[in-house]
């Protein structure tokens, strides 16, 4: 079945190894949990307690602004069901379905792309690509029980 992916973007003239979208993945879930809990240790919460989290990212609380700086590297703002950080010297971007707490794992390939594309490690690997080409690389590492699949 990869041989059918490969083939596909081959043609293509594109090329991006299931490997490194492997990867990605795994340090994207780990920057946006690593993200959100410095967020809520910023604001005496814990991410884990459900109360705190909800507390956190609750429209209706005042305490904590929707958007500000996290530190002097990152920002961040919530919108909608995310909460986007933003690293102010590296111009990297994480953003975080705030759905699936404490994990943060549910990949949309839009916002995959968006922080392989800013992240220095990733940059080469994934020149050229869009995010519809993203998506059927992140579904098979779901089929194929390599990534984890974290529901919204």
């Amino acid at each position: 079945m990869i041989q059918k992916w490969l083939k596909y973007f081959k043609k293509n003239t594109i090329k991006i190894k299931l490997d490194v979208v492997k990867e990605a993945i795994i340090d994207y879930r780990s920057d946006g949990k690593e993200l959100m809990r410095k967020l809520a240790e910023k604001y005496g919460l814990d991410i884990e307690n459900e109360k705190d989290y909800e507390k956190l990212i609750s429209r209706n609380n005042k305490e904590i602004p929707r958007k500000g700086e996290l530190s002097k590297r990152w920002n961040y703002a919530f919108h909608g069901c995310e909460c986007g950080f933003y690293n102010k010297k590296y111009k990297q971007q994480v953003e975080v379905v705030l759905s699936n707490n404490p994990e943060f794992g549910h990949i949309n390939s839009w916002f995959l792309l968006s922080y392989m594309n800013s992240t220095e490690k990733y940059k080469k690997e994934i020149e050229g690509i869009n995010w519809q080409q993203l998506k059927p690389l992140i579904e098979r590492l779901y089929q194929t029980g390599e990534i984890e699949s974290i529901n919204e």
